[in-house]
């Protein structure tokens, strides 16, 4: 696990340096499963999940989206449910209040002007930033 963790450093150090002011794009891979996470953490008053099981959470459900709009093949998200099992993290969505939420996104840091941006994945180890994705494809998405 040490060595895990201190190789997730290294990438995380190496991704900010080449694009320490997000200009290139590039650190969008850092807030993979975050505009779920932060939403689930606000919703919940930073109280019920720490950040890494909101994370591990809000990646699954990015994953998720990005079947439901046909990005990703369902193995995507298979395959991140078993990582994050042997891990021991949550995989399930907890029961939240759908209309917090759809407000939590709205205020996350990637939206603009009230339009949800998601970080989804294209295939296993690659993401992109996704725009304009309908909030109530988003919130079906916790339901997969």
């Amino acid at each position: 696990l040490i060595d895990i963790i201190e190789r997730s450093c290294q990438l995380k150090a190496k991704i900010v340096a080449e694009d320490e002011r997000e200009e290139s794009g590039q650190r969008a891979i850092l807030n993979y499963g975050h505009t779920f996470a932060h939403a689930f953490e606000a919703v919940t008053g930073y109280r019920e999940l720490l950040h890494g099981e909101a994370v591990a959470i809000g990646m699954l459900c990015a994953s998720r989206l990005a079947e439901r709009l046909g990005r990703i093949d369902r193995v995507v998200t298979e395959r991140q449910v078993e990582l994050l099992a042997k891990l021991d993290l949550p995989t399930s969505v907890p029961p939240l209040d759908r209309t917090k939420l759809l407000e939590a996104f709205r205020r996350d840091k990637k939206a603009e002007g009230g339009n949800v941006r998601f970080i989804l994945p294209s295939r296993i180890g690659e993401v992109e930033l996704v725009e304009g994705v309908d909030p109530d494809e988003a919130l079906a998405a916790l339901d997969d």
